[in-house]
């Protein structure tokens, strides 16, 4: 299965994986996201149910929490019971009768999350983490808002120690949120908003991990591969590796360490800072590279080109919200 395709028809995918519930049976987020490829993506089940365009069709009333309660429901509790009794679900209180004879797992699922794995796994082994960036001269920060299902994707680009202009695109996102699958939902913004300024910056610094990351492709490095350019990831937690030390204000930078390597760095990146950001090369730049150039736009916690750019997106968010 293509990963394009994949990522455009996920959320129907998904809908059709609920309406494999059988009249009379229930299933379970876990379940769900177990037959998606990937139990971390319970949550964002939840999510998706919850935004169901079709209701009743997509049954939805059917998914229940692990331990048998009914969980929340678009359309009210109240609803979801009375859709459940009515398929002959019994209930005591707000929880199932018999929970374990009405359970339904078996799923048929290409399981597309295992898929993305896999192709991640893939990518990894094209990152390259030797500087091969040149001259410096110019700095693009980018970053995503979203209104719903709406992407708002701009870029900061600066040249020094000046920002030169700010660009945005509106792209309408087809994939949701799962952590550590966020490049597949933020890159095809990202690579429009590129595609759509006649300069390229020398850099990209991404409000992203790039290899600190569980399968060592975050969105910075995928989008380092995706794009021919050297990145920076910044992100604001830590999905894997250790701290070699504590941080302090005098202390202020940490490696990050995993398997004996180095990914990166924890950083308290001013004064008022009290938790670090977490820097990791994206692709084509080492890891003191990805540190020292962070620094140099270190004026408040989040660098100076992410800061902006998410600024900006964030006000073409509101302005379009407004219209609304």
């Amino acid at each position: 299965m293509k990963v394009s395709r994949i990522i455009k028809s996920f959320y129907q995918d998904f809908y059709t994986l609920v309406q494999q519930i059988p009249y009379g049976k229930i299933s379970t987020y876990g379940a769900l996201a177990e037959a998606l490829g990937d139990i971390r993506a319970a949550r964002t089940v939840g999510k998706m149910l919850n935004e169901n365009p079709r209701p009743i069709i997509v049954p939805c009333h059917r998914v229940v929490m692990s331990d048998g309660s009914i969980g929340g429901f678009g359309m009210g509790v109240q609803k979801k019971r009375e859709l459940l009794e009515d398929e002959g679900i019994l209930l005591d209180g707000d929880k199932v009768i018999d929970f374990g004879k009405k359970l339904f797992t078996d799923f048929v699922s290409d399981e597309p999350l295992e898929r993305l794995r896999e192709e991640q796994l893939r990518l990894t082994r094209r990152v390259k983490l030797e500087d091969d960036n040149g001259t410096i001269n110019t700095i693009g920060g980018v970053d995503v808002a979203y209104l719903e299902n709406v992407g708002f994707a701009s870029i900061s680009f600066w040249e020094g120690a000046e920002e030169i202009f700010t660009h945005t695109v509106k792209v309408d996102v087809r994939f949701p949120y799962i952590p550590s699958y966020l490049s597949f939902r933020e890159m095809p913004p990202l690579i429009e908003l590129l595609e759509d300024i006649e300069q390229k910056p020398d850099i990209l610094m991404v409000d992203g991990n790039g290899i600190m990351h569980p399968r060592g492709i975050g969105l910075a490095s995928h989008l380092g591969l995706e794009t021919k350019t050297p990145t920076v990831g910044v992100a604001k937690s830590l999905l894997c590796g250790k701290l070699d030390h504590d941080l302090t204000h005098d202390k202020p930078v940490s490696e990050v360490v995993l398997e004996d390597e180095i990914i990166g760095y924890a950083f308290l990146s001013s004064k008022r800072a009290t938790k670090p950001i977490y820097i990791s090369p994206g692709h084509r730049v080492s890891p003191a590279s990805a540190l020292d150039i962070v620094k140099q736009y270190s004026n408040y916690k989040i660098p100076e080109p992410i800061r902006r750019a998410h600024i900006v997106s964030a006000k073409k968010r509101d302005q379009e919200k407004n219209k609304r």
